[in-house]
Order: C-alpha cells, then sequence, then structure tokens
C-alpha cells in the first residue's frame, strides 16, 4: 500500500444471479452466466488514474481494469519476470537496449488496438504529465516503434527493463484514443486492456465494474462477469456484512479476526509471503524528534516481541531495518531489541532524563493495527516518564498535514510499504529520499541519497555490487532512525473454499485477480 497500513484480510463468498449474456471470448461466441462479486472496501480510492494511482486502494481497482507489458510470477515458477501485453523481448549485452514483441488481437476498452504506439503513447503521456510513479521510467532514453507489435527502448545506462515495467504502479498500458484526464478517469471512466472496466461510479460509496466483452485471454462460464465495491470505513461492520454473506470480499479486517476467520465454515485461509514491511514514520520536522539521541532512546523503548505476537498474532517476523528480510537487499544486522535502562541514558544525554513530553502517533482510520500498536508502546514510554497520545484519522488527512504543516503533523505515522515494482530502491527512494512524495517524516541525508542511487545504478549490471550497497544504505537509515522498523509481514488472504483459481504474485501484494476465479 503504499500508503496505509494494509493487513489485507480478503473473503470471498459467492452471489449468483442466474441472468445469461453472450460475450466473445477466444475468438468464439459463448453464453455464459452473470455472476457478481461484491467486495466490501475500507476507503474509496483516492485516485484511480491508472498514470498516477499510487496507493493499496488504487491498486485494488486499477489491477483489474489494467495491464503492464510484463509480470513478476507467482513463487516457484521457472522465471522471476513473465509475458503479460508483451510475450517476449531480448536485450543487449550491457542491457541497455530492450526489444519487445506485444500480444497481438489486444483491444482496448474503448476498442482500440493495443499496439507499440500505444505503448510509447502510455509511457511519454505518463512522464510529460509528472506523475508520481512515473520515477520508474527515468532509465529510459529513447522509445522507438520498430512496428505495430514490437517496441525498442534505449537506456541511459544498464537497466532490468523487464521488471520495471512488471511494476503494480505507473505501468498500466491506455489507450491513446481515450479522454485520459485525471478528472475523466476519477469520473468512474477506464481506458485499459483488462478484464474488467467501469462501469458507473459514486464517489464516497460505491464503484461497479463489468467485464470486458473482448478481453484477449477470453471467457469461461463460471467466472466473475461484474465486481461491486462498496466503501465500507468500519472494520466490524466490514466483518458483519462477511459473516452474514451481504458482501463476497473483505478488506482490512481486524486482525484479531483471523484465528476465528480460520475457523469459519466455508473459509480458506491464504497465508502468502510478500515483500511488505511495518514501521512508525518519524517526523523530523518536530522537536524532540530532531535530536538522535532521542530518536534513539524511543527506538530502544518500543516493545518489538509484544507487537509481533499482540498485533499481528506471531505471523510476521521481526523487521531488519527498512527492506523485507525476504528480498534482495535486506541488511539482517539491524534488529534493534527493547532496551528500557539504554533508552533512559540517552534520554538524559539528550537533556531530557525525566521525559516531561508528549507524543502523538497517528494512525489511520478503518483498521485498528497502529493504535494497537500504540497501546502496548503507551505503558513502555511512560516508565520514562513519556506520555503517547494516540490520533485516528483519514489517511488524506494525515499526509496533508504532513505535507504542508509538518510542525504541528504528527510525531509518528503507521505505516507500510511494499514494492512499485521489486527493487530496494523504491523502499528507500520512495518514502525516505529528500523530497519524495512519500517522505512524510520530512527525512533528509544526502550521503544517503547519494547511496540509494548508486546501488539503483548497479542493480542491472552488478546484482551483487548492488545488494552491498543497498545494506550500507539501509544501516545509514537505522542510524539515523529514519523510522521504527517493527515486522515484516506476509500477505491474508482468505476466500470461500468453493472458489477455484486463486492466485497471487509478491509483486502485487494489495491484490489477487478476480478473473482466475471460478466456482
Amino acid at each position: 500500500m503504499k500508503n496505509q497500513n494494509f493487513l489485507h484480510l480478503i473473503i470471498v463468498l459467492s452471489v449468483v444471479l442466474v441472468l445469461t449474456f453472450t460475450v466473445i471470448g477466444a475468438g468464439t461466441a459463448q453464453v455464459i452466466s452473470k455472476n457478481i462479486l461484491s467486495i466490501a472496501l475500507t476507503t474509496d480510492p483516492d485516485d484511480t488514474d491508472p498514470r498516477s494511482g499510487y496507493d493499496s486502494f488504487a491498486q485494488s481497482v486499477l489491477y483489474h481494469m489494467y495491464e503492464a507489458l510484463t509480470y513478476y510470477n507467482r513463487p516457484g515458477s521457472a522465471e522471476e519476470i513473465g509475458p503479460w501485453l508483451a510475450t517476449s523481448w531480448e536485450f543487449n549485452k550491457d542491457k541497455t537496449q530492450w526489444t519487445f514483441h506485444l500480444r497481438k488481437g489486444v483491444k482496448f476498452h474503448d476498442g482500440t488496438d493495443f499496439n507499440a504506439a500505444a505503448v510509447k503513447y502510455t509511457i511519454e503521456n505518463t512522464v510529460a504529465e509528472k506523475m508520481a510513479p512515473a520515477w520508474i521510467y527515468s532509465p529510459i532514453n529513447s522509445i522507438e516503434v520498430v512496428d505495430a507489435h514490437t517496441i525498442k527502448f534505449t537506456c541511459k545506462a544498464p537497466a532490468q527493463l523487464d521488471l520495471i515495467l512488471s511494476s503494480g504502479f505507473g505501468a498500466w498500458m491506455i489507450s491513446p484514443s481515450a479522454t485520459n484526464t485525471v478528472k475523466w478517469f476519477n469520473e468512474g471512466n477506464s481506458s485499459g486492456t483488462g478484464p474488467y472496466k467501469f462501469a458507473s461510479r459514486v464517489p464516497g460509496t460505491r464503484i461497479i465494474m463489468e467485464h470486458h466483452k473482448d478481453y484477449w485471454d477470453g471467457w469461461e462460464e463460471g467466472q466473475f462477469t461484474s465486481i461491486i465495491f462498496d466503501i465500507i470505513p468500519d472494520a466490524t461492520v466490514r466483518e458483519q456484512m462477511l459473516r452474514s454473506g451481504e458482501t463476497d470480499v473483505a478488506y482490512e479486517l481486524n486482525h484479531d479476526s483471523i484465528d476465528s476467520l480460520k475457523k469459519a465454515p466455508g473459509v480458506a485461509v491464504h497465508i502468502e509471503p510478500v515483500f511488505q514491511t511495518y514501521f512508525l514514520e518519524v517526523n523530523f520536522k518536530k522537536p524532540p524528534l530532531d535530536n538522535l539521541k532521542v530518536r534513539q532512546a524511543l527506538a530502544y523503548s518500543f516493545p518489538y516481541n509484544a507487537v509481533l505476537a499482540g498485533v499481528f498474532g506471531g505471523l510476521g517476523t521481526r523487521a531488519s531495518g527498512l527492506i523485507p528480510q525476504n528480498m534482495w537487499g535486506a541488511n539482517p544486522d539491524l534488529t534493534v531489541e527493547q532496551d528500557l535502562e539504554k533508552a533512559k541514558k540517552l534520554l538524559a544525554s539528550a537533556g531530557y532524563p525525566n521525559g516531561g513530553f508528549t507524543l502523538e502517533l497517528w494512525a489511520s482510520e478503518g483498521n485498528t493495527l497502529y493504535k494497537n500498536v500504540g497501546e502496548l508502546w503507551q505503558p513502555e514510554l511512560a516508565k520514562l516518564g513519556i506520555k503517547l497520545d494516540i490520533r485516528v484519522l483519514s489517511f488524506n488527512a494525515i499526509t496533508a498535514k504532513a505535507e504542508n504543516d509538518p510542525e504541528h503533523a504528527f510525531d509518528f505515522m503507521g505505516q507500510d510499504w511494499y514494492p512499485t515494482y521489486v527493487t530496494p530502491t523504491d523502499f528507500f527512494y520512495s518514502v525516505f529520499h529528500t523530497g519524495e512524495f512519500f517522505n512524510f517524516g520530512h527525512y533528509s541525508n544526502p550521503s544517503f541519497d547519494d547511496l540509494v542511487l548508486k546501488a539503483d545504478d548497479l542493480t542491472a549490471s552488478d546484482r551483487a555490487g548492488s545488494i552491498k550497497i543497498f545494506k550500507q544504505a539501509g544501516k545509514m537509515l537505522a542510524d539515523d532512525v529514519g523510522a521504527i522498523f517493527m515486522f515484516d509481514a506476509p500477505q491474508i488472504y482468505t476466500i470461500r473454499n468453493d472458489l477455484k483459481g486463486f492466485e497471487f504474485s509478491p509483486g502485487y501484494t494489495a491484490v489477487f485477480p478476480y478473473y482466475k476465479l471460478k466456482r
């Protein structure tokens, strides 16, 4: 998520309306039954523009309407990256030139043909409009349309372009013939190639998608042909709707529901490894957190093991810095243990021998995870003479205050992160690089910034060398206490056990493909 604590508990039941209609799939007319999948979302996606939508709520909708050139494969696959809208590709020795061969017979939602010109248009438009995820295209120097179904990229330096183009944000292909403005997309319009498209949208209330009849992979009996997303901010209400059968998919249920859901009749729980980490972002603009010794003391005061056991049911693992431990570039030597004596000494040396100050932890509404974290931390801080207040606000309210008035914003903000595409650069750069959009804590260290960019430059040509530098960057961030790094967590998907075809990919943490599901 990108920017939201996102314990994704997804529960799929079934609602079936007996109605038939004709669709075209795999070149043959088929008559299939209409199946409606009902979903309870925590928050209305703030931005459903596929060029700029950049959080877990946006991904939960966009993933079903848009497709990228390449796909980050499921664990156990023969290759890390597989085909999607591109069927094959090749590159030169130093990975500065890449040629992709595109899938034929693909139609956008508006009926326009998908081709190389559309790929060039999508990327150039996303960059020209300065959309937030456009940074993924920074390695590209030029794009050449070789023919209708062949496109060639020339990069400024060696780049792992097949990995980059599998991104879950900013890499979605759009029709050059569509209106393609932020306003148009957010009014409930789509211009992708995916299996579903917008039918209607009532902001803050409901989104309805219908199947894309000309979808290139066709349709078979039993697949879901309509999806209804209802916006239900209260987690307890979402769970009640789920248990009663009023909704089919429930996002972000409270963590303490996991065990009971495992035992619920007809429900299958999938706990899957993903590249996701949870942390408390520090506001460097607010005293006394601008003092390194204070930040170090607070890191030592944190009850890491109690939080992992109590908040996430022990399902995750202790974090060691920012990069998840199951991902390349992680540094296993950065784990911090609670030590109140060290915390007291550091506070004394910082001029706060008795604490004597109040901190605020801001948690996003709709999920209790970070509120529960704060409640476990409060008594530990009280031992140091520090009061912790917990405020529950909308994510948009938290981030707006952090951006526009940081001196009066949070002291700590509940955050989690999974990658735009699978690279340590995304974690380090997006959240902690000076001036970046998701750097809500305003951390700034030019030496850190330089290390991250240096490591990124080596990713395609010298993976081992880049890992070494990424580890150095991770240590620098941890030494600065850029955040309190709590735990890495799996993704929890819970579906009705009569559904077949469940798949997931750690490259797209917030979602799984509804198109694959059948009864």
